[in-house]
């Protein structure tokens, strides 16, 4: 019979490819399912001998008619006392064709007594009988079970009800994230999500005896157009829900990036007007995750006020005029305020703010209903402008007080340019929310970072100007253009708006502008490249940008997600940070020789390495050959430990390599000792990534006597502690590499294979190309390569590099995501930069070969 089964939910998959979707497709499939399950249990020879009563109960999602293609089907067996024997029988019936069939199956047997029992001390079985419906068999037992179920489990209990789901909605907000912006968000658990509806819809039957969202309306609990706007939500989340199922043909209700693309096309989403269909798409199921999240949201607070679960003294309490705090909510004392005085709405969040209350949800309807007198005058006016800035600067925690104003609708009114990133997805996997909610982060981590970086915070002008670039470095995004440009553009509109001075409007344009410059030029330039600094503090121009790009930098890192930010980025950004700012301290300021400030700055360290090395005897270098670039790249300290190395291990050096490693907070310091030969970064590179090791940055030096000398910066690729990483045979197989006993290539191959030929499909676009820059650097050709992160591509780069005859001095590798981008500093062999454009070319082609990009001719 299971074979019926499967051929009528063949024939329903077929209809939903042709069309049929979101709740009718559930009811199609539960009446098929109760056609199947019934026709067993009336068949089964124990039931029909049977002279007692037995119910078969449907309960949770299949109760509530609500069962999605690969979805558990949840069974009630309850019986009466001389009904028991059979039970098995009558058990094995059902649920054997049912597992033959492919599904999953929760089914528990009971008595009424013993199922009210259970409900007492299980809640998620509790609010499973409240979907609780009779498939098949006795009327009257499961009349009783209900009866019993309200007197002895909701009758007197709605306060403790309520209580325990408001608590299992903030386990699972913390567990599925805490508010409908994720990236990747989970239909049916995340905020906003299909668990959001069921747990209203619980509430309301428990709690008020309503039946759905018809009788919520009748009630009074919902208008005419929320039921209308939240059905319509509802219905979207069930056919994207369905679709997941199906194409990933399992239980499955998290919308991966892998399938966002396929459901924007199924969904008959097109790019156009520079938005990709897929972002258009989520754009939508974020507003219908949005619509849902504040409806729930409302009706559990009505709920709490009604039943007085806030626990707070009514008692009323003046905050300001007009503005009151009453229950724990803030109010307004007269309703009419907001069209005598509009100002007031901005008032009320800076209240919000400053207290921590959040406010009463009628407030926030009265609000969403008044955005009409947010006009051009209301924008520009200083009794408006004052309090929003100080919003953002005062408010200990501004988070839920902005989402708040941006789920009232009142920032996208109040700044129209913020609505054109409302909802906006970013299709990658370096952030993890969308643009509006990642640029409400970034402004609740400046006022963490104000914590731990008073002194900073303490020495800007005007940290309005940082708050506000933080909530609007963005704006630029959705376009597919440099959203830096256009964001800084965008910005001094509302600085001039806003009444600031010319130099304030510059300042904020140039944090939007250049927002990306620390963390890009961090992780990709060399830190010891003076020209570079100067040229740097150059375009910054003053102690004060300076400080505000540098901490609107970390809060964007950390509001983006745990990819984008880490211990080696906060190092070399805190580093860059530094040596800029010493530059503007006049050390390297425009105007200055940099030449002669090197030139002396070398012999300052030269002569603390001969002061440090004064007493220690043998060393097999002078430190006055020590080449000046080697000095500059390392503390005194680093340098003398280098020279103990080269002189205690002097003879084995003459036939091997080897390596010392170190632990530093973030990664590892791997330092390389060897006589020089051709190709042994390459080996190196190799090497690391048999042994699971991504590079971070390089630093290559060569001792007038042949000594190499490369400190590597690395992270464990897996979950890997120092102590348990093994050395030794990672130092045995770099000396086979190098003495040809170890194919590299071929090992690399064999180890990709491994891990199966077929590639996780990307996600972004990735940027590919190769660029040669003679400009950048005074002294080095700089090689920057953006490719696809792939396993043993490194020492497929520094290989060619080899192979061209450039010796690699510098390299930066960073990793974001999918996305690599590998900046090497080379010279030729006879130290000179590549200027021959024949060469350069044959090498840019060489490298786009390796990482994946064909040009045509």
């Amino acid at each position: 019979m299971s074979k019926e089964l499967h051929a009528q939910q063949a024939a329903l998959e077929e209809l939903w490819r042709q069309g049929l979707s979101g709740r009718e497709l559930l009811h199609r499939h539960t009446t098929l399912v109760d056609d199947f399950i019934s026709a067993r249990f009336s068949g089964s020879p124990a039931v029909q001998k049977n002279r007692g009563k037995i119910a078969l109960v449907a309960l949770g999602g299949y109760g509530r008619r609500e069962l999605y293609p690969f979805s558990d089907i949840d069974l009630l067996l309850l019986h009466d006392r001389r009904s028991g024997k059979i039970m098995q029988e009558v058990s094995e019936t059902i649920l054997y064709p049912l597992w033959d069939a492919g599904f999953e199956v929760g089914h528990s047997v009971r008595r009424i007594k013993d199922a009210i029992r259970f409900a007492g001390e299980d809640f998620f079985f509790q609010v499973a009988l409240l979907d609780a419906r009779l498939l098949a068999g006795s009327k009257t037992l499961f009349a009783k079970l209900q009866t019993r179920y309200q007197k002895k489990i909701l009758y007197g209990n709605r306060h403790k009800f309520v209580k325990t789901m408001e608590e299992f909605r903030t386990e699972r907000r913390n567990k599925y994230g805490s508010h409908a912006y994720l990236l990747e968000p989970h239909i049916k658990e995340g905020k906003g999500g299909m668990r959001d509806i069921q747990a209203m819809l619980w509430v309301a039957g428990a709690v008020f005896g309503l039946s759905g969202l018809n009788a919520m309306r009748d009630a009074g609990i919902l208008t005419l157009e929320d039921q209308e706007k939240f059905s319509k939500s509802w219905n979207m989340l069930a056919r994207i829900r369905n679709r997941l199922h199906y194409i990933s043909r399992r239980k499955n209700d998290q919308l991966h990036f892998d399938y966002q693309e396929e459901m924007a096309a199924a969904f008959g989403y097109q790019d156009k007007d520079g938005k990709l269909a897929v972002e258009q798409f989520m754009r939508d199921v974020y507003g219908h995750l949005q619509n849902i999240a504040v409806t729930t949201d409302l009706f559990f607070e009505h709920v709490a006020e009604v039943l007085g679960l806030n626990d707070k003294n009514n008692r009323e309490r003046t905050l300001e005029k007009a503005i009151v705090e009453r229950g724990g909510y803030l109010h307004l004392s007269n309703p009419s305020e907001l069209e005598e005085r509009p100002h007031i709405m901005m008032r009320l969040f800076l209240q919000a703010g400053r207290t921590g209350l959040p406010l009463h949800h009628r407030l926030r309807q009265q609000i969403s209903s008044h955005l009409y007198l947010v006009d051009d005058q209301f924008r520009s006016s200083r009794r408006v402008v004052k309090p929003f800035l100080e919003v953002l600067v005062q408010a200990e925690n501004p988070l839920p007080v902005l989402e708040s104003m941006l789920e009232t609708g009142l920032l996208t009114t109040y700044l129209p340019e913020f609505a054109g990133i409302e909802s906006l997805a970013q299709h990658d996997l370096y952030h993890i929310y969308t643009v509006d909610r990642h640029q409400l982060q970034t402004v609740a981590e400046l006022a963490i970072l104000r914590q731990e970086q008073q002194e900073l915070f303490n020495a800007l002008a005007g940290p309005h100007l940082l708050y506000l670039a933080a909530l609007l470095h963005d704006i630029g995004k959705g376009r597919h253009a440099d959203h830096s440009k256009i964001g800084a553009a965008m910005i001094k509109d509302i600085g001039m708006r806003f009444g600031f001075a010319q130099e304030e409007i510059d300042t904020l344009s140039f944090l939007v502008r250049y927002h990306l410059f620390l963390p890009e030029n961090g992780l990709r330039r060399d830190l010891e490249d003076q020209e570079f600094i100067r040229q740097t503090a150059e375009l910054i121009g003053s102690t004060d940008r300076l400080t505000m790009l540098y901490l609107l930098s970390i809060a964007d890192s950390r509001a983006t997600g745990p990819s984008a930010w880490s211990t080696w980025k906060a190092t070399l950004m805190a580093e860059l940070y530094l040596k800029v700012k010493s530059c503007l301290d006049a050390v390297c300021s425009p105007g200055t020789d940099t030449k002669n400030a090197e030139d002396q700055g070398v012999s300052w360290l030269r002569q603390l390495v001969l002061n440090l090395t004064a007493d220690i005897p043998d060393l097999r270098i002078p430190v006055q050959d020590l080449p000046a670039d080697y000095l500059t790249g390392f503390t005194p300290e680093l340098v003398v430990r280098h020279l103990l190395l080269h002189r205690d291990n002097n003879l084995q050096l003459q036939q091997k390599i080897l390596l010392f490693p170190e632990q530093r907070p973030g990664y590892w310091s791997l330092l390389m000792l060897s006589k020089d030969r051709a190709g042994l970064l390459a080996k190196l590179c190799g090497v690391l990534a048999l042994h699971n090791f991504s590079v971070l940055a390089a630093q290559i030096f060569t001792w007038p006597d042949g000594t190499v000398v490369d400190v590597l910066d690395v992270q464990p690729v897996l979950d890997t502690e120092f102590a348990e990483q093994n050395w030794r045979i990672m130092e045995e197989d770099l000396n086979k590499a190098v003495n040809y006993r170890l194919d590299i290539g071929l090992q690399l191959h064999n180890k990709k294979q491994a891990f199966g030929t077929k590639p996780r499909r990307q996600v972004q676009q990735l940027e590919m190309k190769v660029i040669l820059d003679n400009e950048s650097s005074r002294r080095f050709t700089v090689i920057e390569v953006y490719g696809g992160d792939a396993p043993g591509a490194l020492y497929q780069l520094t290989q060619t590099l080899s192979d061209f005859g450039l010796d690699i001095h510098r390299a930066r590798i960073a990793t974001e995501v999918e996305q690599l981008i590998d900046v090497f500093y080379v010279l030729t062999r006879d130290g000179k930069k590549l200027t021959d454009p024949t060469e350069q070319e044959k090498v840019r082609k060489t490298l786009l070969t390796i990482i994946g990009r064909e040009e045509n001719d």
